[in-house]
């Protein structure tokens, strides 16, 4: 272990060298950089150097480059303060980088199980032996003791090497964030147009990770509109050179923690490109359960299912004397634990121990944060989403259901022992009938403010009844609405949707994806609403989207014509 730990610490000072020599060589690079003209600059593409030919002042001249036009607008939007914000922030970033590179596992990728993933069940499932115990649990991932230390020597370098602060002024206010690139700029443009005409004014930014992705149009006419801006994420991040960016293959699941990271929000709403808001207003930051807790997840619709090799590397006790409460799907309660019975620690789920992370398991289509009392929880889901794929999704989810970066930041939460809000009314699946069988095409999620009001009356209520009479009292309350409607799969392509005859069948029925309903569930007809943006976009203003660039856009519009007509007369 000795050994292990030093050459890791080793290995630190060679990253650290290795960042502070290409600090030395940008130095120099900058110290002579009029010796270089832009066509080199460009041609070279090192991130600093189109970052410095805006902050120091040098123009870029007219140059033949695929991207020149979106290298002119970053470097613009980089003018002045904003540049000085930028570049103490890349110092920050940089520590952040060193301490996630130099915990990098010493071991080979965590995939071996003995008995297949573990079983992804529902919440209504009713445990009757011990389907979700520890000694279950252990049962699917297999870590042998190697890698268990070497995990731990991992995690625990890392926290060791975090900073603990923030540097003061590169983050302020509140706003949303989204990762956009390819169709998630399409779907995140439908997005933002819905916030904006349910009245909510919080700024957005959409990180795109590529200059490919930068598109034009969307981000320097459409989004300015509507009190939002694109960011390119390697500018933002200044790490093309580090070696984190050079041996880390980034993902789409890992964009969004960087998102949160280097978004210039200090309160932080992510929302997935394909997850409309509606019902949210500027309130959601400024009351409970966000004010006093830091961080608002929301369910998912399994059973948590995280190995226990995860407590033992994050240096987590799980109690075997003291309980968390019990999940209730249908009311949306968490219920204490008779104390009166005898609890048989050997069958109770792993996660109804103090100290586990509690049931539900985590849906990430949308996730508040504030990086004033949870920067440290931040930056820790950075490195279990920096390493996710090969090493913390397996254990968080042991190959279940929707495994990906969902539980990252409620397990970070959890391992720092920070407060956070899970909402308890259930998430609900919204699609249609479709030759007498239900398809799903979208999660509802709903209201924090209400969800936090409905469970304090709900507990003044259980101080006064029990039993049936408590539940006949509950279902009395006004249960929160529906604020988010996660359209995941599929996606809001009109032309997909139109080919894929999701909402055109070969016989000329037509479907509305959400089903019936929304009107009441939502106060308005939200599909409806999405068809006319799309013809707004697509066909009035004749917006310029990469995803439709090959696309007969004419003829979609034709189509798009007669499904919002459809849609108009069966409004509810």
């Amino acid at each position: 272990m000795f050994l292990s730990r030093a050459f890791r610490r080793y290995r630190l000072l060679f990253v650290s060298s290795g960042v502070a020599l290409f600090i030395l060589i940008l130095l120099a690079f900058l110290k002579y950089e009029q010796e270089l003209n832009d066509r080199d600059c460009i041609a070279l593409f090192l991130f600093p150097c189109p970052v410095s030919t805006s902050l120091f002042d040098v123009p870029v001249e007219d140059v033949e480059h695929p991207h020149k036009a979106q290298i002119e607008y970053i470097n613009n939007s980089y003018q002045g303060k904003e540049g000085s914000t930028l570049r103490k922030a890349h110092k920050y970033y940089e520590k952040v980088l060193k301490a996630v590179v130099g915990a990098k596992p010493d071991c080979e990728k965590l995939n071996k199980y003995l008995e297949g993933n573990a079983p992804t069940k529902g919440m209504g499932f009713q445990q009757t032996t011990d389907e979700f115990s520890e000694k279950h649990l252990s049962k699917f991932l297999q870590v042998d003791i190697f890698e268990l230390q070497q995990m731990i020597d991992s995690h625990r370098l890392v926290m060791e090497n975090l900073p603990d602060e923030y540097p003061e002024g590169i983050y302020k206010g509140n706003g949303i964030a989204y990762v956009g690139g390819g169709k998630y700029s399409w779907m995140a443009l439908l997005s933002i147009k819905n916030l904006r005409e349910i009245g909510c004014a919080l700024p957005v930014e959409v990180f795109v990770p590529n200059l490919d992705d930068f598109e034009l149009d969307i981000c320097t006419k459409t989004l300015p509109s509507l009190n939002a801006k694109c960011v390119h994420i390697p500018t933002a991040l200044f790490a093309k050179d580090l070696e984190f960016a050079n041996n880390t293959k980034i993902l789409g699941y890992q964009y969004k923690s960087l998102a949160i990271l280097l978004s210039s929000f200090e309160n932080v709403l992510l929302l997935d490109s394909d997850n409309i808001p509606v019902n949210v207003s500027e309130d959601i930051f400024l009351e409970e359960p966000f004010k006093s807790r830091g961080l608002v997840v929301w369910p998912d619709f399994w059973q948590r299912t995280t190995s226990p090799h995860f407590f033992t590397i994050a240096g987590r006790e799980v109690s075997k004397s003291k309980t968390l409460p019990t999940y209730k799907l249908g009311p949306g309660d968490y219920i204490d634990h008779d104390e009166k019975e005898e609890i048989d620690w050997a069958k109770i789920p792993l996660h109804e121990r103090f100290g586990a992370i509690p049931n539900p398991s985590s849906e990430s289509g949308q996730l508040m944060i504030s990086k004033r009392t949870h920067m440290k929880a931040i930056l820790l889901a950075v490195y279990y989403n920096m390493y996710g794929p090969g090493y913390y999704y397996p254990l968080f989810s042991q190959g279940t259901a929707g495994q990906g970066d969902k539980e990252t930041f409620i397990a970070a939460t959890v391992v720092l022992d920070m407060p956070f809000y899970q909402v308890l009314q259930t998430v609900l699946a919204l699609g249609h009938l479709r030759d007498g069988k239900f398809r799903g095409t979208s999660m509802a999620q709903h209201d924090p403010l209400r969800d936090y009001l409905w469970n304090e009356e709900k507990k003044k209520l259980r101080e006064q009844f029990l039993g049936d009479e408590y539940k006949k009292e509950a279902d009395k309350l006004e249960r929160p609405h529906m604020a988010f409607l996660h359209a995941n799969f599929p996606k809001l392509d009109p032309f997909s949707l139109f080919k894929d005859h999701v909402i055109l069948d070969d016989k000329g029925t037509r479907y509305r994806m959400f089903g019936n309903g929304m009107k009441l569930r939502a106060g308005r007809d939200v599909e409806q609403d999405l068809w006319g943006y799309m013809q707004n976009f697509l066909c009035e203003t004749k917006l310029k989207v990469n995803l439709f660039r090959d696309k007969d856009v004419p003829k979609l519009c034709d189509q798009i014509k007669e499904h919002l007509s459809w849609l108009n007369s069966t409004e509810e």
